[in-house]
């Protein structure tokens, strides 16, 4: 989660600030969170694609290999004879690998939703500091009339 305070903390830390400010630094702490849930989706996806990548494609050349079809131009056994590390990546390596990829995927898909609830009640922060501000207003025209 992030270590900033909390939307209305700041808002109650701003003293003679005019409403224009304050929803100036709404927006902007708005933006902020936001933009941390883009960057985040982007990285879970990415490591969602590469985890199903790392999967299928060890699954994909033993497919191959059990049937004989050419994969680029070469059988399983040709590219492994040429890239040896590749017949220790269908061994173990992809194992690992998708283990790991798994893990980190399934662990900035929860920061996703973390971060993404933090956003909505930020925005609904928001909406009543504006709230809060419409009603204070009200309330002083009514003290001066």
């Amino acid at each position: 989660m992030a270590t900033e305070k909390n939307l209305r903390d700041r808002l109650l830390q701003q003293d003679n600030f005019d409403s224009r400010t304050a929803a100036e630094l709404r927006d902007k702490i708005l933006a902020t969170d936001q933009r941390r849930i883009r960057r985040m989706k982007w990285a879970a996806g990415i490591c969602w694609i590469a985890f199903l990548a790392v999967l299928f494609l060890p699954a994909s050349l033993e497919y191959f290999r059990d049937r004989e079809i050419p994969f680029l131009g070469f059988d399983t056994e040709r590219l492994a004879y040429y890239f040896p590390e590749v017949a220790w990546f269908l061994r173990w390596g992809a194992i690992i690998i998708a283990q790991a990829v798994l893990m980190l995927a399934v662990l900035l898909t929860f920061s996703l939703h973390a971060r993404s609830r933090t956003l909505t009640i930020h925005q609904i922060q928001a909406s009543l500091a504006g709230i809060e501000e419409q009603l204070r207003k009200m309330a002083e025209k009514k003290e001066s009339a």
